[in-house]
């Protein structure tokens, strides 16, 4: 057809009135059309809160590092849709998914796919015709209906439980914690994070699955220079006792790359070498990202939901980073108060940034909310480079700032500081 990717992105946003509606029968209908379900290849899906993206990418690099092919799938992306599907670690090209985009086109007849399950079936058809040997998946919201869990994963990850999507998820940890269940398969091997509750325990049980939990079956050190697993006789002991004491270059988070070592664990037994390399790689943008700019230092994180912000305040303290002044935006459904709240008694100094689109937030009312949480002053800014460059007046050289919100703030951060992804990819599979 001749499309560009993006008019082919056009194109997918206009087939379904809405981009998001929770079911798995559309995909199911379409993927088997394609012939993509039953899914063949050996899969990891990675469900949860927060820090999705970062066991997912743990996963990846692992997976890499021990000579295997992997295809990876991020949500949402921060600059262009290429980041959602990677091969080998490298964002696809345009003109790969072009041409996923066209076999979804010609497989799905009239069935009316929202976008973000067109997407899927563009990730998976595009892993099968660069013939992955593994898959890693990261749902983007829930479980149960995500269109994601149309695969029937070997290995399934819970993160975390937090309170967010509460409109979609239900009102509590309980509720949330069960859609999130729903990713898992009879017998399968689960990897759950700590405290989770019990409806997330109680369904991987029922399932008769092979279950593996953070401060039970392992614990992970929060030590931010070594990744540092002890076993307490988990399931697969002997596959995963091979990586204790490797150094940490990134700045992702302990925890979630003890998650990831546990995952691959599950599917093959782990080499000290190979581990080594792939915790050393293993980054995302946005996450406890560090970026030095005209003599100050910004750390950027897409901490959104409460829960997010207290383990980022946390992480801050461990790589013994103190912020001097905060930048924040946020969407309108977010709990803007409650993420506040996790800095309020810390930092003095905000500026507070809005966010565009129908589900975006003014900056007055994030300065709102930060107020609520007892923020100390609160400036407005009417963008986020005039946000950035009051800070640097503001802040000493030497001094840290903290960009923090949403995707699109944390996004144009990175452009601001010249750190932004090229606007399009060029290797192929």
């Amino acid at each position: 057809m001749n499309r560009t990717l993006d008019e082919w992105l056009a194109h997918a946003e206009k087939v379904h009135p809405r981009s998001i509606v929770m079911g798995l029968e559309r995909v199911q209908l379409v993927g088997a059309r394609m012939g993509l379900l039953p899914w063949t290849i050996p899969s990891i899906i990675v469900a949860g809160t927060n820090g999705k993206g970062s066991v997912t990418v743990g996963c990846e690099q692992l997976l890499l590092a021990h000579g295997r092919r992997v295809g990876a799938g991020f949500s949402p992306h921060l600059h262009v849709f290429n980041e959602r599907v990677r091969i080998n670690g490298v964002p696809l090209d345009d003109a790969s998914l072009c041409a996923g985009f066209e076999a979804v086109e010609a497989g799905r007849g009239d069935t009316p796919l929202p976008f973000f399950e067109y997407a899927t079936l563009v990730s998976l058809w595009c892993w099968r015709a660069a013939q992955v040997e593994f898959a890693v998946l990261e749902v983007g919201l829930g479980g149960r209906l995500d269109a994601f869990n149309v695969v029937d994963a070997q290995v399934a990850v819970v993160t975390s439980i937090g309170l967010d999507h509460q409109e979609l998820l239900g009102a509590t940890r309980e509720l949330i914690g069960g859609e999130k269940a729903g990713v898992f398969r009879r017998r399968q091997r689960v990897v759950l994070g700590r405290e989770m509750p019990a409806s997330v325990v109680s369904r991987a049980a029922e399932l008769d699955c092979q279950m593996v939990t953070s401060a039970e079956q392992f614990t992970v050190a929060e030590d931010p220079r070594w990744l540092t697993i002890t076993l307490r006789g988990g399931a697969w002991d002997q596959q995963a006792a091979a990586i204790n004491g490797v150094p940490l270059a990134a700045r992702l988070a302990p925890h979630n790359l003890g998650l990831a070592v546990m995952a691959c664990a599950a599917l093959f037994a782990l080499k000290q070498d190979a581990t080594r390399v792939a915790v050393g790689r293993a980054f995302l943008p946005g996450r406890m990202e560090t970026i030095d700019y005209q003599g100050r230092r910004f750390v950027l994180d897409i901490a959104h939901n409460p829960d997010g912000a207290v383990f980022l305040a946390n992480r801050l303290r461990q790589l013994e980073l103190a912020p001097e002044l905060l930048i924040m935006g946020n969407l309108v459904d977010k709990d803007s108060t409650g993420i506040a709240t996790a800095f309020a008694q810390r930092v003095q100094a905000w500026i507070a940034v809005s966010t565009d689109g129908p589900r975006g937030q003014d900056a007055g009312a994030t300065a709102a909310a930060i107020r609520a949480a007892g923020g100390g002053r609160i400036d407005l800014a009417g963008s986020v480079e005039a946000a950035i460059q009051e800070a640097v007046n503001a802040v000493p050289p030497d001094g840290v700032i903290l960009v923090f919100g949403s995707f699109a703030v944390v996004a144009a951060a990175r452009q601001v500081l010249g750190v932004a992804a090229a606007d399009r990819f060029s290797t192929s599979i």
